[in-house]
């Protein structure tokens, strides 16, 4: 029953370490039918019912924040694919995804939207906290960098770097909205922070997958020199 799948993701949510717990949305079973065609005049709401233009900056940002959680799910696709054991970065993208749909609906949130709505999708700001931590804990089993690198060391960890852009993108289409006072500054640098998760998980994951990690060389050596090649997991 529905009921019971939803106590078994809630208690397996918060069995997990630094846990946040996932929001567990009921699918309907009968397809997609419910307000379809609402959009087809170039208009879409927002949380508040309030109908704007699609290209409006809000709709930018919601867009491109829902652009990285579906690539997200990709990367956690390749991870779980991967020939090594990746299932901690399988664990935080998970929770990453969560995340960002609360992000999500907090800008689809405009501030003069109900008391009861701006409460449901307020910000919860402890989530940079784990953000933070997280960096920390993935970070400190790397070696340091001390030269730009090339993004790459597998398809994993390719796409996650393919993730921390356009993290930075859906950073710069948040900007309006946080100079608006639209926004809560908090979500803006959670996805901030966010990028640099995402930098230092592929960094993990091409280490993991023993990968090789490229630096940077400028133009003119290439003729001269060769690629210094990094192992990771060495």
């Amino acid at each position: 029953s529905s009921s019971s799948s939803l106590a078994v993701l809630l208690t397996t949510a918060v069995q997990q370490p630094q846990s946040r717990l996932y929001h567990a949305t009921p699918i309907r079973m009968g397809g997609f039918k419910q307000n379809r065609g609402t959009g087809d005049s170039g208009k879409s709401s927002l949380f508040n019912n309030e109908r704007r233009w699609k290209d409006d900056i809000t709709f930018e940002a919601v867009g491109t924040i829902d652009e990285l959680s579906a690539l997200l799910g990709v990367c956690r696709s390749q991870c779980t694919r991967a020939e090594f054991q990746l299932g901690d970065v399988i664990e935080v993208l998970t929770r990453i995804q969560c995340c960002l749909q609360d992000v999500g609906a907090h800008v689809a949130t405009p501030p003069e939207s109900s008391d009861r709505k701006r409460k449901l999708t307020s910000f919860d700001s402890e989530m940079v906290e784990w953000i933070n931590g997280e960096i920390d804990r993935f970070g400190d089993q790397l070696p340091p960098i001390r030269q730009f690198i090339l993004s790459g060391g597998g398809v994993a960890a390719s796409s996650l770097q393919h993730a921390r852009a356009v993290a930075r993108r859906a950073e710069r289409t948040m900007i309006p909205l946080v100079r608006d006072e639209q926004i809560d500054p908090k979500a803006l640098k959670f996805v901030n922070r966010l990028s640099d998760l995402l930098f230092v998980l592929g960094r993990y994951t091409c280490m993991k997958c023993e990968e090789e990690e490229l630096t940077y060389l400028r133009p003119t050596e290439f003729t001269d020199q060769r690629w210094m090649r990094r192992n990771l997991h060495e």
